[in-house]
């Protein structure tokens, strides 16, 4: 048995293999969490606090590699333990050479292993000079930041998002806005979040945003909860949640939810343009963690542009469209 409540974080974009190594995991006593790909992974181990990480290596958006690499550089002494099916000594030694604790190949036959390599892997204790190479390893990302900016990546592809009848095409992101959107029944969720021009945990905030909102979006599918047609209590549960991540980073987020029937129900944490969002303006998430958020009411009519800019010069611009 493992010590009871321990907090297992497993990284694994195989749903079956997933849920077999979660299982095992709690019946061996611990407390585990779940992420089906290397963004959601970054973004719980901030959000979770895990003290071991079980992670796979082939994953789509951002793999087990870069994981490992983002999470030892964030998270010197968090224990990490890749499990995969390759095999081959080239992408066993890279593995190890990054900083993994342990190696394992599925299948898994035997799960007393898993148990046996996490035992271990939380009684190592990184020496001195692997502790040294990583400090030069977090310099030289915090240089060239291509790992953080890749999280974001699959985000700022699309341009276009359909959701039935609705329609949202963004145009002009760059890597400083980050647009989502819920269908919630007939009406449609927007968020904008700005990322911060400075700073190192502008894009672990916009993962950690699209993971919590997860929680309600599955929430509000099977009946158990309206948050996501509340923008401002939204806003607030999204805060303190930052907030208790321990990411001390400010991110203006904006919640925008349309009506078919030409009523917007929005809240603004701290988004500074347009000009009639602004004015509806809350303090930016991450700040404060007991902070309420204004409701605002406006109305719209399709075609609905909105341009957000920042003091930078980058512009984001939107339509929204409902056809009847």
């Amino acid at each position: 048995m493992l010590e009871t409540g321990i907090r297992i974080l497993v990284i694994e974009d195989d749903a079956i293999f997933r849920h077999q190594l979660v299982c095992y995991l709690e019946i061996c006593g611990a407390r585990v969490f779940e992420a089906e790909d290397g963004i959601e992974g970054v973004a719980a181990a901030a959000l979770h606090k895990p003290e071991l990480v079980l992670c796979d290596l082939n994953m789509p958006a951002m793999d087990g590699h870069e994981v490992l690499a983002c999470l030892r550089v964030r998270y010197p002494e968090l224990p990490i333990i890749v499990i995969s099916a390759q095999s081959r000594m080239d992408v066993v030694a890279r593995v190890l050479r990054a900083g993994a604790r342990d190696f394992l190949i599925k299948p898994i036959r035997d799960w007393e292993l898993v148990r046996f390599s996490i035992e271990q892997s939380l009684n190592q204790t990184p020496s001195a000079m692997q502790q040294l190479e990583l400090l030069e390893h977090m310099d030289a990302l915090r240089r060239d930041d291509r790992l953080a900016t890749r999280m974001v990546r699959q985000q700022l592809d699309s341009t276009l998002q359909e959701w039935g009848p609705w329609q949202v095409t963004s145009e002009g992101m760059g890597h400083l806005f980050i647009v989502e959107s819920f269908r919630v029944s007939r009406s449609l969720l927007i968020l904008v979040m700005e990322l911060p021009l400075l700073g190192q945990d502008g894009p672990f905030c916009s993962a950690l945003v699209r993971m919590l909102m997860n929680g309600p979006y599955r929430q509000y599918q099977e009946g158990e909860s309206r948050l996501l047609e509340q923008p401002a209590k939204l806003l607030s549960y999204l805060n303190w949640h930052l907030c208790e991540s321990g990411i001390r980073q400010p991110v203006s987020v904006a919640a925008l939810l349309f009506s078919p029937d030409d009523n917007l129900l929005l809240a603004n944490a701290g988004l500074a343009s347009p000009h009639w969002l602004a004015r509806c303006g809350g303090m930016p998430l991450g700040l404060l963690r007991d902070t309420d958020y204004p409701l605002h009411r406006r109305s719209w009519h399709a075609p609905f542009s909105l341009q957000v800019s920042n003091e930078s010069g980058a512009e984001l611009n939107l339509c929204i469209q409902h056809q009847q």
